[in-house]
């Protein structure tokens, strides 16, 4: 090749490389597109619609006769339709495939059919049981209690307290949930599905409950980690620990206590006391005051078994590790973070536990550890 070809291929690199950045950067401008995409396809039955297929690919206007009635006219919206569903498609929560149709001026077209992705199958409500529910996770993101404290995101970088959620609502989350119980429920159904996508890999890999007489879990909402685990293990008694507003809502289950309180004024006593999800909602100073209060209840030898999320040590650019910075970000609402392994051992100390364990991980981002009396 000579100096000239060579220039002018090292210049076409280049600019597709400059190209392909630009591209990258734009799409990220535009992220809230697809969430209000995926919102309105939950919202309107649309993953349910198609996985009804049993998998076959569905025209989209199939699918749009299953929607609503509207004064809309059908041709319009299925133009509509297929422009949203294509965008799903193209971030991989559909599938999509072609068929060629006569037109009326006999030219061949390709008319889009859709059907569910093995991504999309987590927005399909009927799916719970076989693998887990996303859907109520996303409208609870979008939630205009949660979009109004996004618009706030800066303060939390440059304020003194960075709790944006009070900020915005003069009032924690927590007891924002007492007044709205709309998205109280909303808020405890997506806790409730997330649990169950957890608590389903978790208890295939953790034999940590063997053996447990009596055991508690701080902040369990509705029991559904509990239910889990009782299915396995019959023999333990459980006692579902929350706030009473929560309490009051959640349904009676065979081997379950329910017993409201306040986590940082006393936690029933247990053999093992379970802490999922809890302490990145929480500073170092309050999760060591939750710990403590943890430590007081337990007998000698007794631990502290915590589900979190765990940050990589070093900066990452894998899903695993962008989905765990995301999470750590989320958390600026109510003034919490997320933690790498490290951070969690200086908490065990700090908070008068003898031994520390990385008892194992799930989907490579959370990790279930033990706090050792």
């Amino acid at each position: 090749m000579n100096e000239g070809a060579s220039m002018a291929l090292n210049s076409y690199k280049d600019h597709h490389e400059d190209d392909s950045f630009l591209i990258s950067a734009m799409n990220m401008c535009h992220g809230h597109i697809l969430s209000a995409a995926l919102n309105a396809a939950i919202e309107l039955n649309l993953f349910e619609i198609i996985a009804k297929a049993d998998g076959r690919h569905v025209s989209v206007t199939e699918i749009a006769s299953q929607l609503p009635n509207s004064s809309t006219s059908h041709e319009i919206i299925v133009f509509r339709l297929d422009r949203l569903l294509r965008l799903l498609a193209s971030h991989s929560l559909l599938t999509c495939s072609y068929v060629a149709n006569q037109s009326d001026d006999n030219e061949r077209e390709r008319e889009r059919l859709y059907a569910i992705s093995p991504i999309g199958k987590f927005f399909v409500s009927g799916h719970h049981n076989n693998g887990g529910y996303l859907g109520l996770s996303s409208l609870m993101v979008a939630h205009p209690s949660f979009v109004d404290v996004w618009f706030n995101f800066k303060n939390a970088i440059i304020d003194e307290d960075p709790n944006l959620f009070k900020k915005v609502h003069g009032m924690p989350l927590y007891q924002y949930a007492k007044i709205d119980p709309i998205w109280n429920n909303l808020f405890n159904k997506a806790m409730e599905n997330l649990s169950f996508i957890v608590m389903r890999r978790i208890l295939k890999i953790y034999k940590g409950f063997e053996g447990i007489s009596t055991l508690v879990d701080v902040g369990g909402g509705n029991a559904q980690t509990l239910k889990m685990i009782l299915s396995k293990y019959p023999s333990i008694k459980a006692i579902n620990f929350d706030l009473p507003h929560v309490i009051q809502n959640a349904p009676p289950h065979p081997g379950i206590e329910h017993v409201g309180g306040d986590m940082f004024a006393s936690v029933p006593k247990g053999d093992a006391i379970i802490l999922k999800s809890i302490c990145h909602n929480w500073s170092d100073e309050s999760s060591i005051k939750i710990l403590r209060k943890c430590y007081d209840s337990l007998p000698e030898n007794g631990k502290v078994i915590i589900f979190e999320f765990i940050m990589p040590e070093e900066v990452e650019q894998s899903e695993e590790a962008k989905l765990v910075s995301e999470i750590d970000n989320y958390m600026f609402i109510v003034e919490g973070r997320v933690r790498s392994e490290r951070e969690f051992k200086s908490l065990c100390k700090r908070s008068g536990f003898s031994a520390f364990k990385l008892a194992c991980r799930a989907f490579n981002v959370q990790g279930l550890i033990e706090f050792y009396k």
